[in-house]
């Protein structure tokens, strides 16, 4: 018996390979065993691995390609450490990482999982950033923001005990085991970088719409497994005027050959997680054409009901009485689609609403997220929001921009006058997804990606 195992699966990282080796042999902590496995690499990754074969805490794995997740899972059943990390073949580690980590486990018996801040360097080694996690009960509450796949360290009991790593999935491991870990034992975090996490051309993170694409079956699956209360009763209500101070909103604008409305209605036929569908408008036009597609209903507005301009909030405060008043219909959560973000799907819905189940929030909004410097005006003009010149990336201080794609509300906060509440989760959407319509240009550029876009 060991206490830590370290595992670095290689796949055609050859390059790499020996400085992430290296850096788990010059550990000031010695009580670990690692298993390095080559996972049907066709690069020089096998003859680099013979020189480790005599080494007496290495062991080599050499097999045909399997896949990360199959790769985690054998490494699971050799490890023989009570404690079990990951290393990519393209990261390395601090020399104290062992030690701070497994020190951590040893001395807070009810912390399951633990992780650090990191290093992102180029493909180089030279350091780009430090990235700094936010400190678990003291500056998050909300554990929507999971740990890094790699560098973290786990109790191999526990992991065990939730059966390992899920073989379906092809990346974000992490992420697939942090909704599962998180749910039974609790994770921490300490606040010093111990790890040196690499971005190069061929990263699988740079390949976001995958990314997103993934977490969202993800937790697709994680909701069908996990979900015992049933899926939340969720009424859809997509709100249309005719008298929008842009003239670009215009329910029957013609965009792609199609009228404007046509593309929030059509999407709905693939959201499998909404109750009911409300179109909401004071226009005879809009109400008519609206009622032709399949499951979605119509309500006129009337009253002080009818206002074009009455604020979101107070619009679905009043929808909802009505609705109770007149079809005893109560609903756990309010989703507002508005139709000037017509690149929206119904799998962004379903993936919002499975991101309500999941964290327990009070409201979850669609986002993009800004990765380019931002400023506001200060005392003596413009001052960093997100960029600071130290080089050191916050997790509190990253933005993430509205795009009004989708708003998702649970009803006693919609009751209380409000549009979200106090624990509000999101879902990211790409920037070709994210385009709201508020101007000629906006109609111009959503025409063309509809017309013209190929995804690379």
């Amino acid at each position: 018996m060991v206490k830590v195992t370290v595992y670095i699966p290689s796949y055609n990282y050859g390059r790499y390979l020996d400085q992430a080796v290296q850096s788990v042999f010059n550990q000031t902590m010695g009580d670990w065993e690692l298993i390095i496995i080559d996972d049907g690499s066709t690069d020089n990754t096998s003859e680099l691995l013979q020189k480790y074969k005599q080494h007496r805490r290495t062991r080599i794995i050499e097999q045909e390609n399997k896949g990360l997740n199959v790769t985690n899972n054998i490494a699971l059943r050799l490890a023989n450490g009570s404690y079990l990390m990951r290393l990519d073949a393209d990261d390395y580690l601090d020399e104290n990482a062992l030690l701070i980590l497994s020190n951590i486990l040893d001395t807070k018996p009810e912390v399951g999982l633990v992780y650090p801040d990191y290093y992102e360097v180029d493909a180089d080694g030279e350091v780009l950033h430090l990235v700094r996690r936010k400190k678990i009960a003291v500056e998050v509450e909300l554990l929507d923001l999971p740990a890094h796949g790699a560098c973290t360290m786990l109790r191999k009991e526990l992991l065990m005990q939730i059966g390992g790593y899920i073989e379906s999935f092809s990346c974000q491991d992490g992420y697939e085991l942090w909704l599962r870990f998180i749910e039974r034992f609790n994770p921490y975090n300490v606040n010093v970088p111990l790890f040196y996490y690499r971005q190069h051309p061929s990263s699988l993170t740079s390949k976001q719409k995958k990314i997103l694409e993934t977490r969202r079956h993800i937790k697709e699956q994680f909701v069908k497994k996990n979900r015992s209360g049933g899926i939340l009763r969720v009424l859809g209500v997509i709100p249309v005027t005719r008298n929008s101070v842009y003239s670009q909103n215009d329910p029957f604008i013609e965009l792609g050959g199609k009228p404007l409305l046509w593309y929030t209605l059509e999407s709905l036929k693939n959201c499998r997680l909404l109750d009911r569908v409300v179109v909401s408008s004071e226009d005879e036009e809009v109400l008519e054409y609206s009622s032709k597609f399949r499951g979605v209903e119509t309500k006129r507005r009337k009253g002080g009901f009818n206002n074009s301009r009455l604020k979101m909030k107070d619009l679905l405060r009043k929808l909802l009485e009505q609705m109770a008043a007149e079809e005893n219909y109560v609903c756990e959560a309010v989703c507002s689609l508005y139709i000037n973000t017509p690149l929206r799907k119904g799998h962004h819905i379903d993936k919002a609403i499975n991101t309500m189940m999941i964290f327990d929030v009070d409201s979850v909004v669609s986002v993009q997220q800004e990765l380019s410097h931002c400023y506001h005006h200060g005392r003596y003009g413009l001052e960093t929001i997100n960029n600071p010149d130290d080089g050191m990336r916050i997790e509190r201080k990253g933005i993430y921009k509205e795009n009004s794609a989708i708003y998702l509300s649970r009803t006693d906060v919609i009751r209380s006058g409000r549009l979200t509440g106090e624990r509000n989760g999101h879902i990211i959407m790409l920037p070709e997804e994210s385009i709201k319509i508020n101007s000629a240009f906006d109609l111009w550029l959503v025409e063309k990606i509809l017309t013209e876009w190929q995804e690379v």
